[in-house]
């Protein structure tokens, strides 16, 4: 996060004083209001004596600038012109970098110094070491906010926990993500994100469904630790039964209503911690269940879908090619490819996307000095950058 505004500031010759005082852009809100939930969780466990535990809040905070703010404001700072929108993203930035220093100082205390030597402003000590460790302006928590990025973060990690299990790359676009959950609350968050869901997991779209046995199926097996004792040589007859129970009944005993069966004239009352259920994936569907929320992905590719795919990969490996060689951030590119005729159809229908992506001006097909090998998709390409003078 550093470094991005160190980057982009210098890029836009911006200066900044202090974060909005009310941010239009909910990120923004959300992020500051992280920042002061960071610095009061971490005084407390400073003020507790526990170095461990007060370690980990600001880790954690970290990874929240890192892996969601930045990458949910990325083209905020790509935009060309000095737009309110753009200044404030700037001046939030910089005033969660300053006093995410000011709070990491006892613990890193050389990094944070160089840091806050770029950051610091007018008015603020010589050294982060002559400053007061940070207050929690409680005023700047927005709870509710909170709440609806941790719901929303965590819709978004088990989708790409089921990409990750199933080999579905994350620059693979999908045609859906099917949602699922018992709590009203949480589906109206989803529902009013569900726009940043559909972005995040790169898929086409998001669907609401009333019932988790529109994704999954579910199967029942006894526990045997739990009903073994009480049921002796009746195990084996009461399995069968048991694995035979309707999906009206599995679904109450998740509810936590107890099932009761017959068994040789004797009536057995199942509760739900004493048979073990599992869930299977309806055909074409990639499901996960975690409390209250079911997500399910469909993963199947149609063409378009693969030529889309193929070129953000394209994309990446441009992206990467302009690294090794130095480019900066903003230099214009010329491209030149070599690659199977897929590719070639990809790019002619994603061209415009491929371009405002990596500031190329230009894509050649031929085969030139300097290419190198990129995957795209299933299929090797060559491809070749050079800066526009």
């Amino acid at each position: 996060a550093y470094s991005f505004f160190v980057t982009y500031a210098n890029i836009d010759g911006v200066t900044v004083e202090k974060a909005p005082d009310n941010p239009e852009n909910p990120l923004d809100r959300w992020i500051l209001s992280e920042t002061e939930r960071m610095v009061e969780d971490v005084g407390r466990e400073l003020d507790n004596y526990d170095i461990q535990k007060a370690i980990g809040p600001f880790v954690n905070f970290i990874d929240l600038l890192n892996n969601w703010y930045i990458r949910r404001s990325r083209r905020r700072f790509w935009k060309s012109g000095n737009d309110s929108d753009k200044l404030e993203a700037y001046r939030t930035l910089h005033s969660v970098l300053l006093k995410l220093t000011l709070t990491a100082s006892p613990f890193i205390p050389f990094i944070t110094e160089e840091i806050f030597q770029n950051l610091k402003t007018a008015g603020l000590p010589e050294s982060v070491h002559l400053c007061d460790f940070p207050t929690a302006d409680t005023a700047r928590r927005d709870f509710a906010l909170e709440k609806k990025m941790e719901t929303v973060r965590r819709a978004v990690v088990m989708g790409r926990a089921l990409r990750s299990l199933h080999s579905l790359k994350n620059r693979q676009p999908l045609a859906a993500l099917h949602l699922v959950t018992k709590d009203p609350a949480e589906r109206a968050i989803l529902n009013e994100m569900r726009d940043l869901i559909q972005e995040e997991l790169n898929v086409k779209k998001v669907v609401f469904r009333e019932n988790e046995e529109e994704l999954v199926e579910y199967g029942v097996k006894p526990n045997y630790k739990v009903l073994g004792k009480s049921l002796g040589k009746d195990m084996k007859a009461a399995a069968e039964l048991i694995e035979k129970m309707s999906q009206v009944d599995v679904k109450r005993l998740m509810e936590g209503t107890p099932v009761a069966i017959s068994l040789n004239g004797r009536r057995i009352e199942l509760s739900p911690d004493s048979v073990l259920i599992q869930r299977t994936e309806k055909e074409n569907l990639k499901a996960a269940n975690e409390g209250s929320l079911t997500v399910a992905l469909d993963p199947e590719l149609t063409p378009e879908l693969v030529r889309e795919g193929m070129i953000r990969d394209l994309v990446r490996g441009i992206q990467n090619l302009r690294k090794e060689k130095d480019f900066e951030v903003t230099d214009r590119i010329t491209v030149t490819l070599s690659g199977p005729d897929e590719l070639k159809h990809a790019v002619a229908a994603f061209e415009s996307y491929l371009l405002q992506e990596t500031l190329a001006e230009s894509v050649a097909w031929e085969n030139a000095a300097g290419q190198e090998k990129v995957e795209c998709g299933d299929q090797p390409c060559l491809v070749g950058v050079r800066k526009v003078i």
